[in-house]
């Protein structure tokens, strides 16, 4: 036994202020530091490192498969990556556990000392590489977990008469891969990883949230956006859009820009400046009725809209109901509809509307979340799976309790996150007003839920509302927003993220800021000031 990774760890000048700050009761609760007094009194006369920490050297990447041991983790391969057009030099791991949850965790020779886990993307069943590429750039231990079942295979059929993997799927998969990922960075370096973030965007979200509800004492710091948390009711929105644009109520994608043009014509100046993003849309009082022109007779132009497909907007936008008239999902808000900056993995071809395959598609075609949704309806929702369920049979009176069971699995919206809030953890939540995969007053409701139980969230929770962003892309407006440095910053110096200021950036030049405030705070134009600038912008109630 030698106290030579215990004294490189305390010899760091955060972390003693760590453990003399607000976080010390973290740290002992948690098991991590049983020997932070006695390291702390025989480093009292050691120098102090500047920035980082300085782990012991680190063994070959191939002797992790002999040196590591667990009964319940099984390394397959340990290799070295040169470093590559950014990505540094690092040892890549990858093995199973807890029978077969695949991990892939990734050590940088030159480390910053911190842990960067991320979440999944999609359906899932895939290691993240993208994000872990992110993590590797900035010299973060980092993992990603396939969550127990393997995407190309077997797609979304994962739960089929299998309860057990739809608990992997849900949250035991990314839990288990964070223990084990900080067992394999504390045996790879010689000390464990001095904080842990969870960063995470859509499908990752609701595993970001999965983790602060059940496992707090996982992450010191989680950063998420657009989380799909609330997955079973995501997928009952995503057959109410297709029920809706099905039929007589279908609309074709080349008229989304006439109702972006009546949205924007109404909308745009609420926030005191024209400038093609709408900043508060729940303020909008869009009515298709009223604001559409109706066509006169069923056959509809270019530039009317027939009844039937007035209805079917009405729907989208007010959201799922009942036949009571309860409200069982909250609808689109508006400023989705406009022309703006897709996310790469769509592969888009140019500029589109978010509308574009998330609430319409061409006549005759099929909605992408669509197969999403029905496989989840056919291997995991029912307590029966049914393999021949077709989606345009989902009863909106009786399906919802079925899911139920499923929900209570998958589901990551407990709102009671005071367990989080007493481990010490910080979270910082944001979403873009223009999302149509995730409506961002899906998110809004499960913060105030939270809210309502924990009270003020400031000191440990707080939620970003982006204008004009569409779903993990720039879409219309300024959404560059140094999310990852907020949240260190946080964790780490103890500085609560406030008013921020985001940029608009178009072929390498800034194009204007603006202020994004924290919820329940919108930024209103001060009405002399340069409109291109974020000073001339300040949070209002």
């Amino acid at each position: 036994f030698t106290l030579t990774p215990f004294l490189r760890f305390y010899s760091d000048p955060i972390l003693l202020n760590e453990l003399f700050g607000n976080n010390e009761m973290r740290r002992i609760n948690s098991g991590k530091y049983l020997l932070h007094t006695a390291c702390l009194l025989l480093v009292s006369h050691a120098s102090i490192g500047a920035d980082s920490i300085s782990p012991t050297e680190p063994a070959t990447c191939q002797s992790i498969l002999v040196d590591f041991s667990s009964p319940e983790v099984t390394l397959i391969s340990a290799e070295m990556v040169s470093a590559d057009r950014g990505i540094p030099a690092h040892c890549r791991v990858f093995g199973t556990t807890t029978i077969d949850i695949g991990f892939d965790v990734r050590l940088p020779t030159d480390w910053n000392g911190r842990f960067y886990m991320v979440g999944n993307e999609g359906s899932g069943g895939k290691f993240n590489t993208r994000y872990m590429n992110r993590a590797l750039r900035l010299n973060y231990a980092t993992a990603s977990t396939d969550q127990g079942y393997d995407g190309a295979v077997e797609g979304d059929a994962y739960g089929y008469n299998n309860r057990q993997k739809v608990i992997d799927y849900a949250f035991r998969a990314t839990h288990r891969t964070a223990q084990v990922s900080k067992e394999i960075i504390a045996a790879w370096y010689g000390a464990p990883a001095a904080y842990s973030y969870f960063v995470a965007g859509s499908a990752g979200g609701r595993q970001a949230l999965m983790e602060a509800q059940r496992f707090p004492h996982d992450f010191d710091g989680i950063l998420l956006s657009a989380p799909v948390y609330n997955i079973s009711k995501i997928h009952m929105w995503g057959i109410w859009k297709a029920k809706a644009m099905t039929g007589a109520g279908h609309v074709d994608p080349e008229k989304v820009s006439v109702i972006s043009k009546a949205v924007y014509d109404l909308c745009d100046d609420d926030d005191g400046v024209l400038d093609g993003v709408i900043s508060d849309p729940p303020s909008c009082g869009f009515d298709p009725n009223k604001d559409l022109q109706i066509c006169d007779g069923i056959s509809d132009s270019a530039s009317c809209f027939t009844p039937a497909q007035i209805e079917a907007l009405n729907l989208i936008y007010d959201g799922v109901r009942n036949s009571k008239g309860e409200l069982l999902f909250p609808g689109q808000p508006v400023g989705a509809e406009a022309i703006g900056d897709m996310p790469p993995w769509m592969a888009a071809d140019g500029p589109q509307s978010a509308w574009y395959d998330w609430v319409v598609v061409p006549a005759g075609e099929t909605p992408r979340f669509v197969g999403f949704a029905e496989s989840f309806l056919r291997y995991t929702a029912f307590e029966i799976d049914d393999p021949d369920y077709d989606w345009r049979r989902f009863d909106f009176d009786d399906d919802p309790a079925r899911m139920s069971i499923a929900s209570s699995i998958v589901d990551a919206d407990n709102p009671d996150l005071r367990p989080f809030r007493a481990s010490g953890g910080k979270m910082i939540h944001y979403h873009h007003w223009a999302d149509t995969a995730v409506p961002a007053t899906n998110s809004i409701d499960y913060f105030e839920r939270v809210q309502e139980v924990s009270g003020s969230t400031d000191d440990f929770y707080r939620l970003y509302l982006v204008p004009g962003g569409f779903h993990g892309s720039p879409g219309v407006g300024a959404t560059e927003v140094p999310w990852l440095e907020l949240i260190v910053n946080w964790v780490e110096k103890g500085i609560a993220p406030g008013e921020l200021i985001a940029i608009r950036t178009e072929n390498g030049e800034v194009k204007f800021t603006r202020r994004i405030c924290p919820h329940p705070f919108k930024a209103t134009y001060d009405g002399k000031g340069d409109p291109a600038t974020s000073d001339s912008f300040s949070c209002t109630r």
